[in-house]
């Protein structure tokens, strides 16, 4: 009895099935240590750019463009670049499903965005894409801040995904950190504020972090990073006449070129300004 023939479209998806495990056992095979650390950041936070990868991870530009070249090359990221009025933007780099298998057991399902084939398309698409990159603007200025310090780290950073499933029931902060200088840390939740929203609704936030606070019996800074110097000062003004139950403070600026660790952080209800590490002082007085 002769075998009966295997038809060839089903030979050609047998070696089409073959040549893409190669692919990616070879796309894997070249990645280095910094690579991973940039695929489980992008695996926690969604999208960083050149500017955010560089300050964060590889802090020279040429290598940092080439190993997202590499990593672009080979299908463990994908990049675009949004459309501004005039100039042109750096490339933003978001995960692929190759790449999310690649950091499998490194990122908890806490932390971890679902990574599926239009990912780059929903991201590039999102209406608050600018606030999610500002949130992690701030993040990446105190890598860079760290890796400058002598004694600075970042030892925390948890994005608003993560906050929400862990406190969203009461709060919905972009963004959780801790930061550790001198043999001293600080809490801190992080409200990345882009001038959309009337101050009434942001000094309202604060009684979700009032309600935390009350039923955990921690304490740490909610920290407001404004767009500009006006809304600052005026947010204060509410929070003055507000007397908020928690420990606040504000800062305001371009977070790619402000660092965050340094005397920017303006305390509510006392008008000085600090260090981040500084505000742990408002904890032991709360």
């Amino acid at each position: 009895m002769t075998t009966p023939a295997v038809p060839i479209t089903k030979k050609k998806q047998a070696r089409k099935g073959a040549v893409s495990r190669r692919s990616r056992l070879a796309a894997f095979s070249r990645i280095t240590d910094r690579d991973r650390q940039l695929l489980v950041l992008l695996a926690k936070h969604q999208v960083l750019t050149t500017h955010q990868i560089t300050r964060a991870l590889i802090p020279c530009p040429r290598v940092a463009r080439h190993r997202l070249e590499v990593l672009e090359d080979v299908g463990l990221i994908d990049v675009f670049r949004p459309t501004l009025p005039a100039g042109s933007s750096p490339k933003h780099a978001v995960l692929t499903p190759l790449g999310a298998m690649a950091v499998v057991g490194l990122v908890d399902a806490q932390h971890a965005a679902p990574v599926t084939s239009d990912s780059v398309v929903r991201l590039a698409a999102r209406l608050d894409l600018r606030h999610l990159l500002g949130v992690n603007d701030v993040f990446c200025s105190l890598t860079a801040a760290a890796r400058d310090s002598a004694d600075g780290e970042l030892e925390l950073w948890w994005s608003e995904r993560a906050c929400t499933r862990t406190w969203g029931a009461l709060v919905r902060p972009d963004g959780f950190g801790r930061w550790r200088e001198s043999g001293r840390s600080v809490d801190f939740f992080l409200e990345y504020d882009t001038g959309t929203e009337p101050q009434s609704k942001v000094v309202a936030k604060l009684d979700g972090y009032a309600a935390l606070q009350a039923a955990t019996g921690r304490t740490s800074p909610v920290l407001f990073w404004l767009h500009s110097p006006k809304r600052e000062s005026e947010l204060h003004g509410r929070l003055t006449a507000a007397n908020p139950k928690v420990p606040v403070a504000t800062a305001t600026g371009d977070a790619a070129t402000v660092d965050p660790s340094g005397p920017v952080w303006r305390i509510a209800c006392s008008g000085g300004r600090a260090r981040l590490i500084d505000l742990d002082r408002l904890v032991t007085a709360s």
